[in-house]
Formats: C-alpha cells, sequence, structure tokens
C-alpha cells in the first residue's frame, strides 16, 4: 500500500450482511436508497457504491448509519458484496479498499490516504483502543505495512499491519486447486466475510461473480472479536488512493546512504531529486549527477526515469562487494570504471575475483555472487533490461530466483566523456559544457567508499 500510484475506482455493487444472534439483516443492492453515511470521494449516484476516484492521496467513506448492537460475546456475522477495482491505467493502481468494522462514525476523518486506507494514521495505527477490524483488499505495496504483495487480502485488527493476508485467489471445487485472482482487473468479485462466535473463527472467501461459494476459505484466523468491538459498532467500506507522481532521485551513491542506530541503510540528500509522472522521462537541459552512478541514458541523451536509478543502486551494490568506487582514473586501462571491470572478470568466468580482496576470502559465496549479478543486472546499458525496484528486493530476500545474464552478450559501463580524467575532474558544483548538455555537480571521489 505505499505511494506513486495513481488511482482506481473502487465500486462496491451490493452487500448483504447478516447478524445471527438477533436476526439483524441488511442488504442493499442500490445504494442510493441505503441510509448510508458518505464522505470523502464516496459517491452513490448511480446506485452503485463508489469509494475513489482520479483525486490524488484522497480518501473515500460509506458506512450504515444505524449502528449494531454486539452485546453477547459469542456473537456471530456474515457479510458479503461484490466489487470491482478499475485502474486508470493497466500499471497504474489504487491503494485499494477495505471493508470495515468501526467504532464511531465521526472518527473517519481522521483517516489518511495511501497506505492507511482511510481508516488509520500515523498517530493511531497500532493501538488497542481503536477497537477496529478491517477486512483489506489491497493493490500495492507498503513496507511500512510489512507487505510482500501488490494483490493481496488481509484481515487487520487496529493497524494496517495485517494479522494474516495472502495473495487474492480463490479454491476452485471443481478442480480441487486454488486460482489467482487480480484484484485491479475490473473483473466483479464476491468477497464473503464469516465471524463464527462460538468457535472464535473469521473466514474470507473470495470468487469471481459468476462462481459458487468455494467450499474452502481464502483467510481462516482464529481470532475473538469480543475482545475488539464495543457493544456498538458500525460496518461499511473505505477506500483511498495514493500520490500520482514518482520520485527520482538522481544521485544514489555511497556517501548518501546514512545509518541508522540498528545500521539500517537511509536514503538522504534529495537535492538532486525530481517529481514526474509515472511511466513519463524525464528530459532534463542539464545533467546532474556523480560520474560512475550516472546511467548511460542520462550521460548520453539526458534523459531519466525509474530505471536510471536501478542503475546507480546497481553500482552501488558493485562497490559494496568490490570495495572499489564506481571510477578510479588512476589504474590501468581495463580497471578505471568497476562496472567494465567486473563484467571482464564474468566474461572469463571468474567473477569472484573482483570481491574485495581485504576480505581475503572470508566471505559467503553465495551472497557475493548474488550481489555481484544482480549489480550488473542493473547495470546494464539498455533501460528496459534492468529490474524494477520491486524485482531487486525479491532476489535479494531470495524470494525469486535472478534471472541468468550473459557477459558474453550483455552490453555494460558508461559512455567514455571527457570527466574521466585526472585533467579534467573538477569538484563538486563546477560546470563543464559537453555537447549540449551543462553538467553541473558532477563529482569524482577518490578517497574513501
Amino acid at each position: 500500500m505505499a505511494g506513486a500510484i495513481l488511482w482506481m475506482l473502487a465500486s462496491v455493487h451490493a452487500i448483504s450482511m447478516v447478524l445471527a444472534q438477533d436476526g439483524n439483516h441488511f442488504v442493499h443492492y442500490d445504494f442510493r436508497k441505503a441510509d448510508l453515511y458518505v464522505d470523502g470521494m464516496a459517491s452513490t449516484k448511480d446506485g452503485r457504491l463508489k469509494l475513489t476516484n482520479s483525486s490524488k492521496r484522497a480518501t473515500g467513506h460509506a458506512f450504515h448509519r444505524t449502528p449494531i448492537s454486539f452485546v453477547n460475546s459469542s456473537f456471530s456475522f456474515s457479510a458479503e458484496f461484490v466489487f470491482a477495482i478499475v485502474p486508470e491505467e493497466r500499471t497504474s493502481y489504487g491503494q485499494g479498499m477495505a471493508f470495515v468494522v468501526f467504532p464511531s462514525i465521526v472518527d473517519l476523518r481522521y483517516g489518511a490516504s495511501t497506505s492507511y486506507l482511510g481508516i488509520f494514521n500515523m498517530t493511531n495505527d497500532n493501538k488497542t483502543e481503536n477497537h477496529i477490524l478491517a477486512i483489506e483488499l489491497d493493490t500495492n505495496v507498503s513496507s511500512q505495512a510489512l507487505e510482500e504483495s501488490d494483490n493481496h487480502v488481509g484481515i487487520d485488527v487496529n493497524s494496517i499491519v495485517s494479522v494474516e493476508s495472502k495473495d487474492a485467489s480463490y479454491f476452485d471445487d471443481t478442480v480441487g486447486m486454488n486460482r489467482s485472482l487480480v484484484l485491479a482487473s475490473k473483473q466483479r468479485i464476491r468477497i464473503w466475510i464469516e465471524y463464527d462466535g462460538e468457535n472464535r473463527l473469521l473466514n474470507v472467501t473470495l470468487a469471481p461473480l459468476e462462481t459458487p461459494k468455494p467450499r474452502l476459505p481464502l483467510l481462516s484466523r482464529s481470532i475473538d472479536l469480543s475482545k475488539i468491538f464495543k457493544e456498538q459498532m458500525f460496518f461499511g467500506f473505505a477506500g483511498s488512493t495514493g500520490w500520482g507522481k514518482v520520485v527520482l532521485h538522481r544521485d544514489i551513491k555511497a556517501s548518501n546512504i546514512l545509518l541508522d542506530e540498528n545500521l539500517n541503510g537511509k536514503l538522504g540528500d534529495f537535492g538532486l531529486a525530481i517529481f514526474y509522472d509515472r511511466g513519463a522521462t524525464f528530459e532534463a537541459t542539464r545533467v546532474v549527477g556523480t560520474i560512475g552512478h550516472m546511467a548511460p541514458e542520462v550521460t548520453s541523451m539526458g534523459v531519466a526515469n525509474e530505471a536510471t536509478d536501478v542503475y546507480a543502486f546497481g553500482v552501488l551494490m558493485l562497490e559494496v562487494v568490490c570495495g572499489r568506487r564506481p571510477v578510479e582514473p588512476e589504474r590501468s586501462p581495463g580497471q578505471k570504471i568497476l562496472v567494465e571491470w567486473v563484467a571482464s572478470c564474468g566474461r572469463r568466468g571468474a567473477l569472484l575475483d573482483s570481491v574485495d580482496i581485504k576480505l581475503a576470502g572470508n566471505f559467503e559465496v553465495d551472497e557475493a555472487m548474488l550481489l555481484l549479478k544482480l549489480g550488473m543486472i542493473c547495470s546494464q546499458i539498455d533501460p528496459q533490461r534492468r529490474p524494477t525496484m520491486k524485482d531487486i528486493t525479491e532476489y535479494l530476500e531470495q524470494k525469486k530466483r535472478i534471472p541468468h545474464i550473459s557477459f558474453d552478450t550483455a552490453e555494460f559501463g558508461i559512455p567514455i566523456v571527457p570527466l574521466i580524467s585526472d585533467e579534467t575532474v573538477t569538484a563538486q558544483g563546477s560546470a563543464l559544457s559537453f555537447a549540449s548538455f551543462l553538467y553541473d555537480t558532477i563529482t569524482v571521489l577518490f578517497r574513501g567508499r
């Protein structure tokens, strides 16, 4: 559920909710006739409940105005509704939506957008006094919410961090196996949410609209909701959108990586960073960055996109493993540029020769090979051949197998510009004209790592 995403239309087509202990039964097919509290982006103009629109970093809520009484500690309830998530573009989703059981309609205005789904915020997230249950239908990844998939269903209790979640799928009874579902696919999907108070069991089941209810649920969680719910609770829906821009750092390098007290890396110095539309290419009238970390498309054409930062991150990985700076003009030919030197080691089948000699062989071979190969994959000249940061994370966590790379056919390195020599290297803040671009704040680090 994290940023740099445009928007989605989250539409709820019908809802049925039954509270077993007292027979309360709510059924809505035309939301214009329902007694709903609606705010933010939410709308019921055409009879469907639309939670979000094209607004950025906004929320939408729709809750039944009449609360439900949960006096009996062994209460049971079930909810069933049909929803569709319609992205504006193929690669542009909103944050997601959620079915929510909430103690106070008034408190909804404090729900934040983006990863908080219009339910929580920075202040109240993970607080027991929230008394909130949410079934999230999530179309984004958030490190803050400890998520690993941009297409998952989760059970949230008082926090955006799910107590249980799985990739969206349903059990096909006809073949006896799970089938994947894509939440943000415009497809109408039915969801069943059932709580058995006697057995303290919460089940969540999904299926395409035309498919009968599967025999097996997607999520099944042992939980005592009597300790979470108050005597009076409201139910309804919440949704949110994210930020429609991508942040391009343009100067990822070792000196811009800071370490906190737990030695966790934090990216700093956003002085050259820019915002631009997802999927677009930024065209600069001046080239900025640090020699050795700048991708070929930046130095040759003055253009940049998300793959540009991936290139710099790849060089950073090589720096760490090899114990070398990205450009060292004093070295012999063939060794001046780190990326090209590592590629030459790979071509002769001796990739491990590029590992920092100060380690004296005391390192995990598999980890070193992973970082070297991944660094080189990120450092390919063709931006389209570089992985996404999501892919990189999965490779590093070994959740996905790193693709094969041929050092004989792949192209690496950086275009030679008249700044890779002792005479032309200048201090940060200088400017040299080259072709039709102005090179500003170009630096080469000669000491330290």
